[in-house]
């Protein structure tokens, strides 16, 4: 499978080669929305004096910044970027609200046609290099050794639209991992969050994200300081 993934990118990094009319290069930056599951509290929290009592995450927003490189043939392109995703959430213990902090180096290769100008729509896969993951109050015990422990190199699917005008483009992404994540042992402070064992139960990451960018360089002759000139081949937005 990985030789089948190597021999389709030689392929399409050879194609454009052949056929490109632009290469493009420059950064992007936005704003995302992340998801994971819920953590099940094994015989109850301090407030519900339950048997269990499942807690659903809270959505914060996150961030990605990053760049790319672009090469056009016709209506088609592929993309490949590098970019730095900072991701949150947070649950909300009996007595204490946890965070949820991780992040990625992701490098995702996608394959794009333009439907109409200025809007294109786009697919491929992502490469996903992950940090550590934190939830505040886990702790290590003969129960559990900390976590949560999640996969550090992981694949996910984007899909998503894309519009743009001259050097600036907005796209709006949705990222879905291949697999699941397993369900795993958590043994939290209870003194201070109200939850003891919990299980973080398995869910399929996802993400919706939106972003900004600009092009920094262009094989069609302009350069971005051409942004602030007001002839009309400066390639800026007015």
């Amino acid at each position: 499978m990985k030789l089948f993934y190597l021999l389709v990118f030689a392929l399409l990094l050879q194609s454009t080669s052949l056929f490109s009319q632009e290469f493009i290069i420059g950064v992007n930056g936005g704003l995302n929305n992340n998801a994971i599951g819920d953590i099940n509290s094994r015989g109850g929290s301090i407030a519900a004096g339950q048997p269990d009592e499942v807690f659903s995450p809270n959505k914060e927003i996150g961030y990605q910044l990053g760049g790319y490189f672009m090469a056009e043939f016709g209506k088609f392109f592929i993309r490949p970027e590098l970019n730095y995703v900072s991701l949150k959430n947070n649950y909300d213990w009996p007595t204490k609200q946890a965070k949820w902090k991780s992040s990625k180096i992701e490098f995702p290769i996608l394959l794009g046609v333009e439907i109409f100008d200025p809007v294109s729509i786009y697919a491929g896969p992502s490469f996903n290099f992950h940090d550590e993951t934190i939830l505040d109050g886990v702790q290590v015990t003969s129960f559990s050794d900390g976590g949560p422990d999640l996969e550090d190199k992981t694949i996910s699917l984007n899909f998503g639209i894309m519009m743009r005008y001259n050097r600036f483009g907005i796209d709006l992404r949705y990222e879905m991992a291949n697999k699941e994540t397993e369900e795993e042992l958590l043994d939290i402070n209870r003194s201070a969050y109200g939850v003891n064992l919990a299980d973080l139960r398995s869910y399929k990451p996802n993400m919706l994200r939106l972003s900004v960018s600009i092009d920094i360089f262009r094989t069609d002759g302009t350069s971005l300081a051409d942004l602030f000139k007001s002839d009309k081949n400066c390639g800026c937005p007015y």
